[in-house]
This record gives structure tokens, C-alpha cells and sequence, in this order.
């Protein structure tokens, strides 16, 4: 319960306005609530602050029959008003709105067991209950609104600079997509997913050329297998010549690099260990091979649920972090033989994974070996979904295994 500090407070008008939604007679100890119900008055008529002389003034006023013993209480406890300490504002508030909070609660919760032994109206009266006081749980910090200035837009991203697709026949459909943009990559196993990403993030032209950071997390195959697969992609070396000529290869890659690829070993790592990452290495395009097998906190009745939280996370991580995301995942069996592979042959998602998404890009292959018993490289890839700029169709490629590049 609120006691004498508080009505001090209240003296002041300002503070008065700015917390009498939350403010009622049943916060205040027995005998001071007469006092705050003079308070209430005073300042709904005069607005203005109010002295401990007046509010006894006006308490005698109300009550011109009051006895002297009456009278006498009255004068005593306004002194312990005027001689109570001073409660910083900030505390005041914090305190009245957390009894405030325990009054509401208080209140439809007797509602609650009034409406279980049949009382209807106590429905009603719940119900009006939290629309007159719905306000106080709503957030009110919610920062700026999003500018309306459409130069101060473009020149954020021209400055951040636009993620670049490095194969030309992409490149002249989807130029590129800029910070806080989430997509999705998959395709069926042995498609070649992980070489796409390093294709795209270290090949010739990719991220690293344009000089953005790139962040990879993976947990599907061992991430030193990912390091000795973009070795070649970087350098356009085979294994074999990236082991016969390791430390030229080494210098080589590492000053192609500069600093500006991280990559993760990621077995069992949740979702707020990926975001912790993000803040700590702030890069610009992030691969998370696969997004499936990153965990979740909750209890989800499905696992389609279990994956619509975790894109849904990543989507609101890449615009939390300011960077482009990429997501990849697995196709369904939909999808094996086929060279179009669209987003409804994700596995195990339903539509919850694409509706995340502002890219989705499917890998596609012919089934079988070419004729000379190799296996065919030609990759089929397929966009899906674009809220980049609309464009949905498929473009044709291959896949030079040895260095694990895609190439026209």
C-alpha cells in the first residue's frame, strides 16, 4: 500500500497528471485515503500545486461536522505529509505502477471466480475491466518511426553497398540484395549446396571480392572440410595442388581474405548462440549451413512449427544485425530428379519456412550420370520467391566440383 511519501508526491500536479490513470483510493493506507480523495478534487478543479496547508483546508471544508478528536487526527497526520521524505519520481511512478499492476490483477481475478459460479455480468464487468486499463500494459517505448526521407534510405544503402550475385546470367536478373534481407538456399543431398555458398561468399566476384565480411556457421559436414573446399574456390585450386603447395596456397588464400571471413564449427548451437555471433563479428552476409538443425527454446506441437520459429528468428536477426542471411536447407523428396525446385519442396516445412523468407533459391540437377558414367554438372537455379525485385524463373549452370565452384 501506498503511505504518506507517496501523497507528498501527488501534491505536485505534474505528477498527479502523469500517473492518475493508474492511481485509486484502494492504493492508499486506510487512514490517508480521505486525504488523496481531497488531493483528486483539489487538482481536477484549481491545477495547480497544492501546500500541506491547503490540502488541510480543504479536507476541514468537506468536512465541516467533523469531531475535534477527528480534526485533531487530521492535523496530525498532514505534519507527518509535510515532514515525510521526498520519493524521486521515478520511484514513485515505478512504485504505483506495480501496485497498480497488482490491483488490476487482484480485481479480474475475483471477476474470474464470480464468472465460474455463474455470475454473467462479472463477464461483462471483466471485460471493461481490461478495456480501461489495457493501455498500462501496452509498451509505450517504441523509439523513432521509420524515416519518410527516401534520399536518407537509398544513401544508407548505398553506403552499406549491395550484396552481389557473381554469376552473370543471375546477376543481370537479381542484381543483388541489400542489408537485412533473409533468404534461403537448398536443394537435395550431393546438389552441391555447400559449394554454392562458397561460390557466392568466395569466388571470383563474390562477397569477399566486394569486399563485405562473411560469416559462415556450419553444422552439416565438419567445418575444416568447408575450409579445404574454399581454398579452391578462392584460389581455383584442386585439392591435390592446394596439399602439394599448402603454405604458398595459405598466403595466398589468407590475403585474399583479409580478415573478412569467419566461419564456425556449429554442432548444437541454438539460436540466440547465432545471434551472439552476429554481434560479436557484425557481418555483412552470413550462410548457416543448415539453418534446420539450429535449435530452439519452446514446447511447438509440430515440427513445421519447431522451423517457422527458427526462420522466423533468423529473418528478424538479419534485420536486427544488419546484414543479409542466408538459410540453408534441405528439399523434400519432391524434389530429387528434378531441375526445377521450388520453395513447396522444402523439407518438413509446409509453408512456414518460405513465408519467412524475402529470397528462396532452389539447386536442381538432372538425375543419373552423363553418358561417359560422370556425373552430370549442369546445376538448374531456380528462384522461387523474390521480394527483391519479382523475378521468378530458373537459369542454367554448372558445377565445377574440383574447386567447388559454380560457374556459367
Amino acid at each position: 500500500m501506498l503511505d504518506t511519501n507517496f501523497l507528498k508526491s501527488l501534491l505536485s500536479y505534474d505528477f498527479y497528471e502523469q500517473n492518475k490513470e493508474k492511481l485509486s483510493k484502494q492504493l492508499f493506507e486506510d487512514d490517508i485515503r480521505e486525504l488523496y480523495e481531497v488531493i483528486t478534487e483539489a487538482h481536477e478543479k484549481y491545477e495547480h500545486n497544492l501546500s500541506c496547508e491547503e490540502l488541510l483546508s480543504l479536507w476541514k471544508l468537506n468536512n465541516p461536522v467533523a469531531t475535534k478528536a477527528d480534526r485533531h487526527n487530521m492535523k496530525d497526520l498532514v505534519e507527518d505529509i509535510e515532514e515525510a521524505s521526498v520519493i524521486s519520481p521515478d520511484i514513485a511512478k515505478d512504485s504505483i505502477e506495480h501496485l497498480w499492476r497488482r490491483s488490476v490483477g487482484k480485481r479480474l481475478a475475483s471477476y474470474g471466480l464470480e464468472i465460474s459460479e455463474g455470475n454473467d455480468d462479472a463477464f461483462r464487468q471483466a471485460l471493461e475491466l481490461v478495456e480501461r486499463n489495457s493501455e498500462g500494459y501496452m509498451p509505450d517505448d517504441l523509439g523513432e518511426p521509420t524515416t519518410l526521407n527516401i534520399t536518407e534510405i537509398l544513401a544508407e544503402e548505398e553506403e552499406e553497398g549491395l550484396l552481389e550475385f557473381n554469376l552473370s546470367s543471375l546477376h543481370r536478373k537479381i542484381p543483388g540484395i541489400t542489408r537485412r534481407k533473409f533468404g534461403i538456399i537448398f536443394a537435395t543431398p550431393e546438389t552441391g549446396k555447400t559449394a554454392f555458398v562458397l561460390s557466392l561468399a568466395l569466388g571470383p566476384g563474390g562477397y569477399i571480392d566486394q569486399g563485405h565480411k562473411v560469416l559462415i556457421i556450419g553444422n552439416e559436414e565438419s567445418t575444416k572440410d568447408t575450409i579445404k573446399r574454399a581454398y579452391g574456390t578462392a584460389l581455383g585450386y584442386t585439392k591435390e595442388r592446394v596439399a602439394e603447395d599448402r603454405e604458398q596456397a595459405e598466403l595466398i588464400f589468407k590475403a585474399k581474405m583479409q580478415g573478412s571471413l569467419v566461419i564456425y564449427d556449429a554442432q548444437d548451437w541454438d539460436i540466440e548462440k547465432v545471434e551472439a555471433a552476429l554481434a560479436k563479428h557484425k557481418p555483412a552476409a552470413v550462410f548457416i549451413d543448415q539453418l534446420d538443425k539450429i535449435s530452439v527454446r519452446g514446447s511447438y506441437n509440430a515440427t513445421h512449427e519447431r522451423l517457422g520459429e527458427i526462420y522466423r528468428r533468423a529473418r528478424e536477426s538479419a534485420k536486427r544485425h544488419n546484414c543479409v542471411i542466408w538459410g540453408v536447407s534441405q528439399a523434400s523428396n519432391d524434389a530429387t530428379g528434378k531441375t526445377r525446385v521450388t520453395y513447396d519442396m522444402m523439407a518438413g516445412s509446409k509453408i512456414s519456412k518460405a513465408a519467412e523468407a524475402d529470397i528462396i533459391i532452389g539447386l536442381g540437377k538432372h538425375s543419373g550420370s552423363s553418358d561417359d558414367a560422370e556425373e552430370d554438372p549442369t546445376r538448374f537455379i531456380t528462384v522461387s520467391k523474390n521480394k527483391i525485385n519479382g523475378w521468378h524463373n530458373t537459369i542454367i549452370c554448372n558445377l565445377h566440383g574440383e574447386v567447388s565452384r559454380y560457374v556459367e
